[in-house]
């Protein structure tokens, strides 16, 4: 660590914090246009990671870059079960780790919606408005769209499901993702990738944006609060390499993620903010939503060969708005479902139900896995998602019995379950011959896509952001992750979350010249 970078007397532009797609993004806007930008992050550079499962030891986590702390759920009965969610903590966040898919939402996902609980209103930035920025965002992390390339990357099995549904009539396509796919790409789908062929956050814009010199990265940074006045941030409160630390910046970025954002809010609360830094209107950490996680598997009529070049290849959204109903989308998981993908489903089932010795869970999962890696021998793994609907009562807060922690409230909706079998049947229907069978004994959330705990909007008493992502009462903070948004949509948030960072980049910029 640079003395430098943490030179009391230093003030910084702009004080990003966090450098998953969020803050890297917009970290590289702003370095682009000549700002001194300091991009704190918690974690380190990884290189080489395992599965965010095969360790609860935080120390062994943070080595293989994965969260190091559980979440404590609040479950029905008043009691707290612990909760290791799929998010990242390195240089990069959770980007290292994930499979690129990056596609955009639905139109409608930016319109007013009536659910059965409430009326929300559309998003304070249309479709219209955010499509440059989409296409913008799509460049930057070389998103390979549909082309004949794209359609001689799949195996036979997977252009011959394709042909089946295109022959009912259906729009399938294959699935956008940031990966290049050389001669030696072998996808890192879920893990890092040691070629910087997949388009994660530290290659396509950290990396760039710290050989320019203006922009620095302090690794090891855990960040504990804002400093604030009424109406400005000051600076940064932080534990780096073990020593406390404030940080100075015109500007501060917060982007340490859905769970995490609103938790560094309310640890800043103070006297001219007492219920949590930007939390007059009472929202911060409320509105969490994720996606449902319905795996999939697939059989074919015939046997077809499944290598392919792209084996996260396909992306059906036939069902995303069906007759009014929002079921959502299914997507290929690029994972074959061999014995040791089946044992780790199975470990995951019994983790989420308390079990937590390694030893009886390779014990439990041995047998079942043997026989369905004979069952499921020609299938392909799907996942379906479903948009979750944000609930003020679904909601991150701080947990008193551990400082660094979170607790987290959720209810799952009869509503969600309906709309995501809705999904499954007319999903299973479609693709017949082809048959399909359920993996999950009962519809689960996909932890690893916190989103909406700061949303934005028009109005200061319902929303922690205006429109263009600012903390309403408060000038020069800013929050540029996942939890900006009001919807959640049915797809994987990543290319949403870098398209609204270029979006902001340039308010964040004219809040630094203020």
């Amino acid at each position: 660590m640079s003395a430098d970078l943490i030179d009391g007397s230093k003030t910084w532009d702009v004080i990003v914090i966090g450098s998953g797609i969020g803050g890297s993004t917009v970290a590289h806007a702003l370095a682009l246009r000549g700002l001194e930008v300091v991009v704190l992050e918690k974690g380190r550079r990884v290189t080489a990671a395992g599965d965010w499962e095969q360790s609860t030891a935080p120390a062994a986590r943070i080595e293989r870059g994965w969260w190091p702390l559980p979440m404590s759920e609040r479950r029905s009965d008043g009691t707290y079960a612990s909760v290791f969610a799929a998010i990242g903590c390195a240089v990069g966040g959770s980007s290292i780790h994930f499979a690129a898919a990056l596609e955009r939402m639905a139109p409608t996902d930016f319109q007013a919606l009536t659910t059965p609980a409430r009326t929300l209103p559309a998003w304070p930035v249309s479709y219209e408005q955010f499509l440059p920025y989409y296409e913008a965002a799509e460049v930057l992390y070389r998103v390979q769209m549909a082309s004949d390339a794209a359609m001689r990357r799949l195996s036979e099995w997977d252009r011959a499901l394709m042909e089946s549904m295109r022959r009912k009539g259906m729009r399938p396509e294959v699935l956008h993702v940031g990966i290049r796919y050389d001669e030696e790409c072998e996808e890192c789908i879920g893990r890092v990738c040691p070629r910087n062929c997949k388009s994660d956050a530290w290659s396509v814009c950290l990396e760039d944006a710290l050989r320019r010199g203006n922009c620095r990265l302090l690794q090891n940074c855990d960040v504990q609060s804002l400093e604030a006045r009424a109406s400005s941030v000051q600076g940064v409160r932080a534990i780096c390499d073990g020593k406390e630390t404030f940080i100075r910046g015109r500007v501060v970025v917060l982007c340490a993620g859905a769970l995490r954002s609103p938790l560094i809010l309310l640890r800043s609360a103070s006297p001219a903010w007492p219920t949590g830094l930007a939390n007059r209107s009472d929202q911060v950490g409320r509105n969490l939503m994720f996606h449902t996680a319905d795996l999939l598997a697939l059989w074919a009529p015939h046997r077809y060969d499944q290598h392919g070049k792209q084996k996260k290849a396909l992306s059906i959204r036939d069902f995303y708005l069906l007759e009014g109903e929002r079921l959502g989308s299914v997507q290929s998981m690029g994972i074959e479902i061999g014995r040791g993908a089946i044992a780790a489903h199975l470990k995951s089932l019994m983790r989420s139900r308390g079990v937590r010795s390694e030893r009886l869970l390779s014990m439990l999962a041995k047998v079942p896995s043997h026989l369905g890696a004979v069952l499921f021998g020609n299938a392909g793994l799907f996942a379906a998602m479903t948009e979750d609907d944000p609930n003020p009562d679904n909601r991150v807060t701080l947990d008193p019995e551990q400082a660094d922690g979170a607790r987290f409230t959720y209810t799952m909706t009869d509503d969600l379950r309906r709309r995501a079998d809705a999904l499954r049947d007319e999903f299973a229907a479609a693709i017949r011959p082809w048959r399909l069978a359920r993996l999950s004994p009962a519809l689960s959330m996909n932890y690893g896509h916190p989103c909406g705990t700061c949303r934005f909007g028009d109005d200061p008493g319902s929303s922690v952001l205006d429109p263009d992502c600012k903390a309403h009462g408060l000038r020069n903070l800013f929050v540029v992750d996942a939890s900006f948004m009001p919807r959640s949509g049915a797809i994987n948030p990543s290319l949403t979350i870098a398209a609204n960072a270029l979006r902001v980049a340039p308010r964040i910029a004219a809040a630094v010249a203020d």
